[in-house]
């Protein structure tokens, strides 16, 4: 008999990649007993656990039988119905799909063009000495009857215009008039460098293609 002295095994294929042993010719001994003071007859197997442990596997293949029949009687047709449902709904859905790829290329020149209307618009900007000349004739038309109306409500009220009094009155509108207006050209200033600023941004941050392309998407979801 040979009796093995090395075996190197694959892990993997289970086979034996190298082996070495001796031959041996003579008498043996069985290896066996237990706690039992060297006894070689002496009984370790658990009957009451392996018979508890059948009982256990037995239940849960009753378990597992039970569920498949319910999975049988109720799901499985369940299953089959929406299997069926989705395959006739394909047609439909190509053709839909197909239909939204024909929009999108139609659309996809009037997008270019309108992606490179908004590159012109973004880039050229506004003119901020224009919104400065609006800004203040506005503000010089909310005062142009003010003079007048200042100058009645005096002379109902018996002050001498040519008064210092009615003088000092002048001044101060004027005064108010030039700080509004100043105010008026000033704030359009800054609003208009502020949209020209934004617009850069808004040019600098855009992809044309992809904005076409997200349109697409939008169309064929």
């Amino acid at each position: 008999m040979r009796i093995y002295t090395r075996i190197a095994m694959s892990m993997r294929t289970g086979r034996i990649l190298r082996a070495e042993f001796v031959h041996f010719h003579g008498p043996v001994a069985l290896c066996g007993g237990g706690s039992g003071g060297g006894s070689s007859t002496t009984n370790t197997v658990d009957y009451g656990y392996n018979d508890r442990m059948a009982t256990l596997s037995e239940e849960q293949q009753a378990w597992a039988r039970e569920y498949f029949n319910m999975w049988q009687k109720h799901f499985k047709p369940l299953e089959i119905a929406q299997a069926q449902a989705n395959l006739s709904l394909l047609p439909l859905e190509t053709d839909l799909y197909k239909k939204q790829l024909s929009a999108a290329s139609t659309l996809l020149p009037q997008q270019t063009q309108a992606a490179s209307s908004f590159l012109s618009a973004a880039t050229k900007g506004v003119d901020v000495n224009e919104r400065m000349a609006l800004a203040t004739a506005d503000a010089a038309s909310a005062w142009k009857d003010v003079q007048a109306q200042t100058t009645r409500a005096n002379a109902r009220m018996g002050v001498n215009p040519n008064s210092g009094r009615f003088q000092g009155i002048n001044a101060a509108l004027d005064t108010q008039k030039a700080a509004q207006l100043a105010g008026a050209r000033t704030q359009a200033r800054v609003g208009a460098e502020q949209e020209n600023f934004d617009r850069l941004k808004a040019a600098a941050g855009f992809n044309a293609t992809g904005g076409i392309l997200q349109g697409i998407g939008a169309l064929t979801s």
